[in-house]
Formats: C-alpha cells, sequence, structure tokens
C-alpha cells in the first residue's frame, strides 16, 4: 500500500508539472527569465562546473587522471560523470527538487548529466539504476528525485531503467548529517541486489555525491550479483 501510494503521488506531481508547463511559459528555474530549454545560458555559466575530474570518482583535479584516494582505496564503482560541484546556486536547485516537490527540475539536471555523458570516451551502460530510497523514506517524500533524474536520461539517451534489481533495505540516516566515518558505517549493507543481474554494464543515477559511501555501497551490491561494470552518473559532488 506505502508503495503504491508513492506512485500515485509521483504520477500525480509529474501530471501536474506537466499540466503547468503546457499552460505557463517556460522560465529558468534560477533567474526566470523565459527559457524553453531549462537553465538559460547565462545561468548555465555560473554553475559550479568540474572542469577536470578524476576518471574513477570524478571528484575535482587540477590535471587529468585519478586521485589519490582512488589509487589507494579504488570505489566499486568504475567510472563516474559528475559535471558539478555542490555549491550554489545548483545546490539551491537540488533542494528545490528534493524538498519542494518542483520535479521539473529534474530534466535540467538530467540534460547536464547528458551533456557531459555525450562527451564521455566510455561505452554506453545497458541500464539506469537509480539509487533507491527505503520505502519509508519514499512515503515521506513521495517521489524519488534520483529516479526523476534517470527517467529524464533515459528518454534522452535510450538507456531503459532498471526498477527492481537494487533496493534499499536499511532506513539510513542523511549523509549529509554524518561526520566522515559515521557515513561509512551508515549506509553499510544498506542495499540489496536481486540475483542473478544479467546486464554486465550499468550506470548508477544520483543527485548528489557526498563522500561517495552510498554509491559505493549499492555498486557492491550490484558486483556481488553479477555486474561487472558500474558507472557512476550524479548532477553534484559535495
Amino acid at each position: 500500500m506505502a508503495t503504491f501510494a508513492a506512485t500515485a503521488a509521483t504520477a500525480f506531481a509529474a501530471l501536474t508539472g506537466g499540466v503547468l508547463d503546457a499552460l505557463l511559459p517556460k522560465r529558468c528555474p534560477l533567474c526566470s527569465t523565459r527559457e524553453d530549454r531549462g537553465l538559460c545560458l547565462d545561468c548555465r555559466e555560473l554553475l559550479p562546473w568540474i572542469i577536470i575530474g578524476c576518471e574513477i570518482c570524478g571528484a575535482e583535479l587540477h590535471e587529468a587522471g585519478i586521485c589519490g584516494r582512488c589509487q589507494s582505496r579504488p570505489p566499486y564503482y568504475d567510472h563516474a560523470v559528475i559535471p558539478f560541484k555542490y555549491r550554489a546556486p545548483l545546490s539551491a536547485h537540488i533542494s528545490t527538487l528534493k524538498y519542494h516537490d518542483q520535479l521539473r527540475h529534474a530534466h535540467s539536471l538530467g540534460a547536464m548529466i547528458c551533456q557531459r555523458v555525450w562527451k564521455d570516451s566510455q561505452p554506453p551502460p545497458e541500464r539506469l539504476i537509480a539509487v533507491p530510497l527505503h520505502r519509508r523514506r519514499l512515503r515521506e517524500r513521495g517521489f524519488n528525485q534520483s529516479l526523476e533524474i534517470a527517467r529524464w536520461i533515459g528518454g534522452e539517451l535510450g538507456i531503459e531503467i532498471d526498477h527492481s534489481s537494487l533496493t534499499r533495505i536499511r532506513n539510513t540516516a542523511p549523509q549529509a548529517s554524518l561526520g566522515k566515518r559515521e557515513r561509512e558505517r551508515n549506509v553499510r549493507g544498506a542495499f540489496a541486489a536481486t540475483l542473478p543481474i544479467r546486464h554486465h554494464h550499468v550506470a548508477l543515477v544520483d543527485d548528489v555525491v557526498t563522500t561517495g559511501n552510498t554509491a559505493n555501497e549499492a555498486a557492491r551490491a550490484l558486483k556481488r550479483a553479477g555486474v561487472e561494470r558500474v558507472s557512476l552518473w550524479a548532477a553534484a559532488r559535495a
């Protein structure tokens, strides 16, 4: 019943957003100027772009390569596409999506992830998997922001979304409220994957990567279930 209610809430929000988009002039969500393609060009230039990122985790670097952390302790995911640092004004844009039900913001975030994916030299994944919320968190919020971003990306790139292979089995505390060591313990064993997963390469989709522990645990569950390669696609990295 809870899952049905959350699904219904998501569908209603998406339908309402679609009706409003059809009736009202489209505007840039940051500056409110008329813009049919999400963020206007002026606001795109003001965003905190990651110019060069670590080839594995996406953390900002001064030159191309692999960061020291990934060299000494590589994560379970193999490659990351993350266009932004989690700073203003992008942080407010993501918060409005998550906490104020502005699902249309998922479109602009998905579009900017796609922009980076198109420039990426890595082979495309067979499926997209949104980092799942626990059913209790999904019931409270009414939608999974990562899934909304993944839906837009999937439609744009022609990649199907796998809704069933990965689940969140523990209702963990928000990572942003915890210290570095607590974050790792918080998400340990938080995900379970169905056996076997027949996709060799999947992309995990998330909104924000903080320490990378959540994505790492999700990728570990996927690889234990038979996935050979896991990419991480997210809008921003803290």
